[in-house]
């Protein structure tokens, strides 16, 4: 981790005052519609809880982000392991990554940007990686495509590396009010840029079987609520009134957080 211990939320606020900006226009949609300061106070909490996963016994020193997006989580991880080599692989399709800004955004923030759509091979060795982070992205590939994925990400870590995963709880109050009004948690399947909207969301226990089969253990389980954005005056009075079920509760806050180890081949614990 960073010299200075842990990064706080107000630090990670003020690096992503930095980073933040319009690099499409669903990004620069956001910005005009919630409100820089909301959005910086959403990405930095959800950054926090990711980088609480981290093992804070040992610092990795290669660590692969899946699905860089728009340089949030990269710039904080930069920070948060300044000696760690970070590679970041984003899918071809996205033609903001490409451009001049954002890779000379990338050389600030010490990540090497690898092309690539994690539904097929990854263009790793074996083992080259201590820790993988998979932060919001699962709930966006095709519910077959994850099994594969997992195997995947599972085989570029090391024996005992972590796979750093969180995602948008289907068991959150959100979508249980969602659906009681008879809408539905998941969006439509449309192609953006190569990639999908919010596919498939899982439960805990969901994604503890999912990434058992594919090679892990799962000794690290959490969750989390988020600043809310683009919320309601009524959702926001439901959720304070929730808020003391949530704590009694945890399953019905709003995103699944895990750290999953790599197991060793032939390991069937």
């Amino acid at each position: 981790m960073s010299d200075d211990g842990p990064l706080s939320e107000t630090a990670i606020a003020a690096l992503l005052a930095d980073v933040a900006r319009g690099w499409d226009p669903r990004a620069a949609d956001s910005l005009a519609t919630h409100g820089r300061e909301t959005l910086l106070r959403h990405e930095a909490r959800r950054i926090a809880d990711t980088l609480a996963l981290l093992d804070g016994r040992h610092a990795p020193g290669r660590v692969l982000e899946i699905g860089t997006g728009y340089l949030t989580l990269a710039a904080t991880l930069h920070r948060a392991l300044p000696f760690a080599r970070l590679v970041g692989v984003e899918h071809p399709g996205r033609r903001y990554v490409w451009t001049r800004e954002y890779q000379a955004a990338l050389r600030v923030h010490g990540t090497a940007l690898v092309a690539a759509d994690i539904e097929r091979r990854l263009p790793f060795a074996d083992g080259a990686f201590d820790t993988v982070v998979f932060a919001e992205v699962v709930e966006h590939l095709p519910p077959n495509a994850v099994p594969r994925v997992l195997a995947e990400l599972a085989r570029v870590l090391r024996v005992g590396g972590a796979l750093v995963l969180t995602t948008p709880n289907l068991a959150a109050w959100t979508n249980r009010e969602l659906v009681m009004r008879g809408h539905s948690p998941q969006q439509p399947p449309v192609d953006i840029d190569g990639t999908h909207p919010h596919l498939r969301l899982y439960t805990m226990a969901e994604l503890v079987d999912l990434l058992t089969a594919a090679g892990f253990e799962v000794p690290v389980r959490a969750f989390h609520d988020r600043v809310p954005v683009g919320v309601s005056p009524v959702r926001r009075a439901l959720s304070a009134a929730l808020a003391p079920a949530r704590r009694f509760w945890p399953a019905l806050r709003d995103t699944c957080a895990v750290r999953a180890e790599r197991r060793a081949a032939g390991d069937a614990r």
